[in-house]
């Protein structure tokens, strides 16, 4: 007896793809069901080694020491009290290297009262939230011939602190030889540490002296620190923030916190009066989630169906500067700042985009196609400076802002996707072909008409 097995039918779940550049769209063919795509997900990159953070005049040895001392002009690049400019006047007072003590030779700063207005602080430029920062530093007890011995006999107290980090209350060595009415040699630490997690843009680094008002002498004895320098580790890039919830740009002219508005101000009055230098480490290309583009195609005949659909792309830009940045563009007109942009990027971005595909749909009996689009983005984030540089860096203005953008370098993505019916659109195609009741005779054979 012959036995005939007959062999299950298997659908084919292969996907057949073909990759096609036309005027920046890659289009894929999906086939089947099995045709699922793996679009670029944002992934957090690896963190940074520690970098050196520029902190500015961190020697403090501008504007230069002349005549006695100790020297109360303004430190450059700092502020005292108030970040608005160099902040209270004669708020600290430096010593040279000839007289400081420091066994490099380096000039010091005496912190002279135990208030918030004689605060010593500066922003670590180049910082941003989440970077690990390390400041380091050396401290010793004031030299001042107006410290009296037992002022120095247990060290002096004072605080550093940043935005971030907790308050730190540090003591310095004390000193055993000094000799009232006599210029001391200090007591020198090198190399004193102070790490935080930095949260904010350009977060506030501030030295304050604790010492009572009973042993300043009047302000003129207090802790002393020298060769101020940081490191940083930067934070992974964080590639989840979606597009409409972009970190918000913040704005200082020199250590102080001010309305992005002002700083977009003086950045769009001129060309030249601000460069845009992007973060090339938090700038990235990349794909959006899938979307369903425009609707789905369901073959409920017997026969295969065949149509161009059109596929139109349509994409804007975002960012949180006034209107008077030009930033997003919005029309024909390049603002400054957007001119500053495009010569700080090298590129000339589309603010706006649309655009439109012609896709050939071959659409099998019984199953559905439709088509998913990937936009190809550009997140650019960086600081708008002023420029040329100011001769006195508190009066810079610094401007840190996002933008995301349509990539010109990056083709959007069309996915042609074919496959079998939902069980609700099954049921559609089996329901019964609309019509009207037949009222009279509806089962008597049709009759004829002759002309």
């Amino acid at each position: 007896m012959e036995i005939t097995v007959k062999r299950p039918y298997i659908r084919d779940t292969r996907v057949r793809t073909g990759a096609v550049r036309a005027s920046g769209v890659t289009a894929a063919l999906c086939l089947s069901l099995a045709a699922a795509t793996s679009p670029a997900h944002a992934e957090h990159t690896a963190g940074y080694a520690p970098v050196q953070v520029a902190v500015i005049n961190g020697d403090f040895s501008l504007p230069a020491i002349t005549g006695g001392e100790p020297n109360w002009l303004a430190v450059q690049g700092w502020s005292v009290g108030s970040t608005n400019g160099s902040g209270t006047g004669s708020g600290v007072g430096r010593f040279s290297g000839a007289n400081s003590g420091h066994p490099a030779g380096k000039t010091a700063v005496m912190l002279r009262f135990p208030l918030a207005s004689y605060a010593f602080k500066q922003r670590l430029r180049g910082v941003r939230p989440g970077a690990q920062v390390t400041v380091t530093f050396d401290d010793s007890p004031g030299v001042s011939a107006n410290c009296t011995p037992a002022a120095l006999a247990e060290g002096q107290p004072y605080t550093v602190e940043a935005a971030g980090g907790a308050s730190s209350t540090r003591t310095t060595a004390p000193d055993p030889d000094k000799k009232a009415n006599t210029l001391g040699k200090g007591v020198w630490r090198t190399g004193q540490t102070y790490t935080f997690t930095a949260s904010e843009y350009e977060p506030l680094l501030t030295f304050t002296s604790q010492v009572p008002n009973t042993f300043n002498a009047g302000g003129w004895c207090g802790p002393m620190i020298a060769d101020v320098r940081a490191t940083q580790t930067p934070p992974p890039v964080d590639k989840t923030i979606p597009k409409t919830a972009l970190p918000p740009s913040v704005a200082f002219y020199g250590n102080d916190s001010r309305p992005v508005a002002d700083a977009v101000n003086y950045c769009a009055g001129a060309t030249g009066r601000c460069a845009f230098t992007p973060d090339k480490d938090y700038s990235y290309a990349y794909y959006e989630p899938a979307q369903v583009n425009s609707d789905t195609y369901i073959n409920c005949t017997r026969n295969v169906l065949k149509r161009t659909r059109p596929v139109t792309f349509t994409g804007r830009s975002y960012g949180d500067l006034p209107a008077n940045a030009g930033l997003p563009g919005t029309g024909t007109t390049v603002s400054n700042m957007a001119q500053q942009f495009s010569a700080g990027t090298a590129t000339s971005p589309d603010w706006t985009t649309t655009n439109t595909r012609n896709v050939n749909e071959v659409v099998q009996p019984s199953e559905a196609s439709w088509i998913e689009t990937q936009a190809g983005r550009r997140r650019t984030e960086g600081w708008f400076t002023q420029t040329p540089a100011a001769a006195d860096p508190n009066s810079e203005w610094r401007l840190y802002t996002v933008l995301d953008y349509a990539a010109t370098t990056l083709s959007d993505r069309v996915y042609q996707r074919t496959g079998p019916m939902t069980p609700a659109e099954k049921l559609r195609c089996q329901s019964d072909r609309p019509s009207s009741p037949t009222p009279v005779g509806a089962g008597d054979p049709a009759g004829a008409v002759r002309g």
